[in-house]
């Protein structure tokens, strides 16, 4: 009773004074209620926005006033409250009380649902017991196993915390060599002094490789190139990356629906895999429109055979149209020629561009070498020749950059590089980082009429920061040197900033030197970009954005000192064809005679 009555209390105390209050007992029943809002009053340990998602009972977005109010369900609403105790339950708050009150209007029947929260005390971790049985691991080895266990003395009791240190512990000794390890876990809770004792209990079995593996599910895709994409060889060390290494070359070679890998479920040191898949279809058809502020109307047709000719072989063709860009591809690509880590691929284009600047008419053929150094570095050689025939140049622009602008032309050269991935999802990275560099000599091998040397080297990371908030950073550099015998870098190989994926203040390349108000570019970029991202619904995101970038006319001259600055904000939403991004972007010293203000919209992610 004393603890019901404290509750009234702090609703008592907590409450605004509403039009007219009620229970959920007390409602209206034979009337149809619509649910204006839920409200949420005493909450600390837990965030609102993780109470609204487990909660059935959801108002109408924000962003979204065309919609009706939704039916509010009294039903439903009693449920979430009991889902509210638990969710604080497993935050370690295991005192907490929940009220509500049901906000009437005067007019219409659209109600608010008012929480009331008193989380009480919460449970305390007193100790933790760690007993690893089995093959005794070595004294420093233990030593870091307890210390990186997820759960720690002296913390709050979560629930998350818990159950993440059994799967740490699993996945450490199978990392490890120990397939066959089983842990057990147990906690014991005293409500009347707050506290937690959890133990685990670790049985290693005995160190284990890989044995055979069997291949299941195959009907058009010949076995064997399942097998080539098998991370592990017969009496390697078992380890958990290496099976999961398996199931993410299958998968990415886009001929299976579904992967799974089983072991068997024997005691024996050497473990018998089992892949089992089920195909795809090999062929790919692909129709696609899109918009961007520059660009303006794009499209895109495809089609892709992911086993042409058996072994895996992919071969693809593509036409792509806009404003700016057309383009017809070729595509081929050999898996693992010449050697298990490597991968050739063939690429041949044509090619129309059409700037401010000039129209430029190329005709590429290039081959590439990529070579998996590990699941993280990528290291690649590359070769292009190709015919470029520019016209469209002003005679302004070829006195101020004089060679920068020949008619026609053979570009002829090498290519290398390298990247280091660290992120946790390719297409959507929330922490990590990725860096890469290319060099590449283009000279007069094979006939080419240009001679000159390009640095280009990016960098990005992604870290989470306080709540939902993800910041995410990117910095390129690049600079072009002109050997001896070439007088300028061609202006379809200099290097340009400002526009949709640069600094979205500006426009399309209005930062840097122009000759009767056109872009010529430069020999030297530098460029960055900050972004803050918070997610509102799973489909849809905002983002606040700060960038600067400016080139320089001469090489190895890294402007970093002299960047032009724009800022803005945008949307994000996840479409089933790629992230559309709507940026709204100032540029803080823009060009005479420019607008003040850009609208960038595209289809892809931004870095």
């Amino acid at each position: 009773m004393r603890r019901l009555a404290g509750l009234l209390l702090l609703v008592a105390a907590l409450r605004p004074l509403p039009l007219r209050a009620v229970q959920l007992d007390a409602l209206d029943a034979a009337r149809e209620w619509k649910l204006r809002a839920v409200r949420f009053r005493g909450t600390r340990a837990v965030r609102t926005a993780d109470l609204g998602h487990v909660m059935a009972t959801k108002p109408r977005p924000w962003f979204a006033p065309w919609r009706r109010l939704p039916d509010f369900d009294p039903v439903a609403f009693r449920t979430d409250l009991e889902r509210l105790s638990r969710l604080y339950r497993s935050h370690g708050y295991y005192h907490v009380r929940i009220a509500h009150d049901i906000e009437l209007p005067a007019k219409g029947d659209a109600l608010t649902a008012v929480v009331y929260v008193d989380e009480g005390l919460p449970v305390h971790v007193e100790r933790v017991d760690v007993a690893l049985g089995g093959t005794e691991l070595p004294a420093a080895e233990r030593t870091l196993v307890l210390e990186h266990l997820p759960i720690v003395a002296g913390r709050v009791f979560t629930e998350d915390a818990y159950n993440r240190a059994h799967v740490y512990l699993r996945t450490y000794y199978r990392e490890h060599g120990y397939a066959r390890v089983a842990v057990e876990k147990q906690a014991q809770l005293d409500l009347e002094h707050d506290t937690a004792t959890v133990s685990y209990q670790v049985e290693s079995g005995p160190p284990c490789v890989f044995g055979e593996t069997h291949v299941r599910g195959t009907k058009a895709v010949d076995p064997a190139v399942v097998r080539r994409e098998l991370a592990y060889d017969p009496g390697d060390p078992f380890r958990q990356s290496r099976v999961d290494r398996t199931r993410t070359n299958l998968l990415n070679l886009s001929l299976f629906h579904t992967v799974r890998l089983d072991e068997d479920r024997s005691g024996d040191s050497d473990v018998t895999v089992r892949v089992r898949v089920t195909e795809a279809p090999k062929h790919e058809v692909r129709l696609g429109v899109g918009y961007d502020t520059e660009e303006q109307v794009r499209g895109l047709a495809s089609w892709r055979d992911y086993d042409f000719l058996g072994g895996a072989r992919q071969l693809g063709f593509s036409a792509t149209a806009s404003f700016i860009h057309r383009a017809l591809t070729a595509d081929f690509l050999q898996p693992h020629f010449p050697g298990r880590q490597n991968r050739t691929r063939l690429l041949l284009t044509e090619q129309e561009e059409e700037e401010d600047t000039f129209t430029l008419d190329r005709s590429r053929f290039s081959p590439r070498l990529e070579w998996q150094a590990s699941d993280q570095i990528t290291g690649y050689a590359f070769y292009r020749i190709e015919y470029d025939l520019l016209s469209g140049v002003s005679s302004a622009v070829k006195a101020a950059l004089p060679g920068a602008a020949p008619s026609q032309g053979v570009l002829s050269g090498f290519g290398f590089g390298a990247d280091w991935n660290t992120t946790d999802d390719p297409l959507d990275p929330t922490r990590g980082w990725v860096t890469g560099a290319t060099v590449e000599p283009v000279g007069d091998v094979l006939g080419g009429d240009f001679g000159f040397l390009r640095l280009v080297g990016e960098g990005r990371v992604y870290q989470r920061l306080v709540g939902s908030l993800l910041g995410a950073a990117r910095v390129r550099v690049g600079t072009a040197d002109p050997f001896p015998g070439t007088q300028e870098i061609p202006l379809f190989e200099r290097f340009y900033a400002g526009g949709i994926d640069s600094v979205r203040g500006y426009g399309r390349r209005r930062i840097g030197p122009l000759v009767n108000d056109q872009p010529i570019g430069g020999r030297s970029l530098a460029a960055a970009s900050v972004e803050v991202r918070h997610p509102i619904t799973e489909q849809l995101g905002a983002a606040v954005f700060f960038d600067g970038g400016q080139v320089s006319r001469q090489s190895y001259d890294l402007p970093f000192s002299r960047l032009r600055y724009g800022t803005g904000f945008g949307m994000r939403y996840r479409s089933p064809v790629g992230p559309l991004r709507i940026d709204l972007g100032f540029p803080l010293e823009p060009p005479d005679g420019d607008q003040h203000w850009q609208v960038h919209v595209s289809l892809g992610a931004t870095f």
